[in-house]
């Protein structure tokens, strides 16, 4: 079966956005919000990349991907993500947060949240210029995927603003 990449990212884009929305009322989505969000960010990256005709190595990691795109040596001006040094900061909280959900610990997990809503509007917007702003290829997302994406991240912003705000 095949699974074109904007239909993942899109994917993903729900779910992140549903654990967003529901992060708010119960802490249980947070780990998945912050999975969601990283798995988001990777999926952007190499559809990005990939259109580009860079060379992805066989297991990139989220961090390298999203050096990679903001680099003009792998992906062209105007395709290269905008992001600011505190902003990769940013991205890498949420990062380090997935890693910890992935890599379980003996006393089990202890995220902090309050550092969490920077990063993942860093990742919405990393999204949202990649796939949505200025794709390599326009033809690249499907237009039902388009409109899900743009959907879910701005439940997503809503979501971090609304959880900002409250921390």
């Amino acid at each position: 079966m095949v699974h074109p990449l904007s239909r993942q990212l899109a994917d993903t884009a729900k779910f992140t956005s549903t654990h967003a929305i529901l992060v708010v009322e119960t802490e249980t989505s947070l780990p998945w919000l912050v999975t969601g969000a990283v798995l988001m960010v990777q999926q952007a990256c190499v559809m990005a990349l990939s259109e580009a005709g860079a060379e992805l190595p066989a297991m990139p990691g989220p961090g390298e991907l999203v050096a990679r795109v903001s680099d003009p040596a792998f992906l062209e001006q105007p395709y290269t993500a905008p992001l600011r040094p505190e902003e990769h900061r940013a991205i890498e909280r949420v990062i380090a947060a997935r890693n910890d959900v992935m890599h379980p610990r003996p006393k089990g997990l202890n995220l902090d949240a309050r550092a969490l809503p920077e990063g993942l509007f860093t990742c919405t917007k990393l999204v949202r210029h990649l796939s949505i702003t200025q794709p390599v290829r326009p033809s690249m997302m499907d237009g039902h995927d388009l409109v899900v994406i743009q959907d879910a991240l701005g439940l997503i912003d809503t979501s971090a603003d609304f959880w900002a705000s409250v921390f």
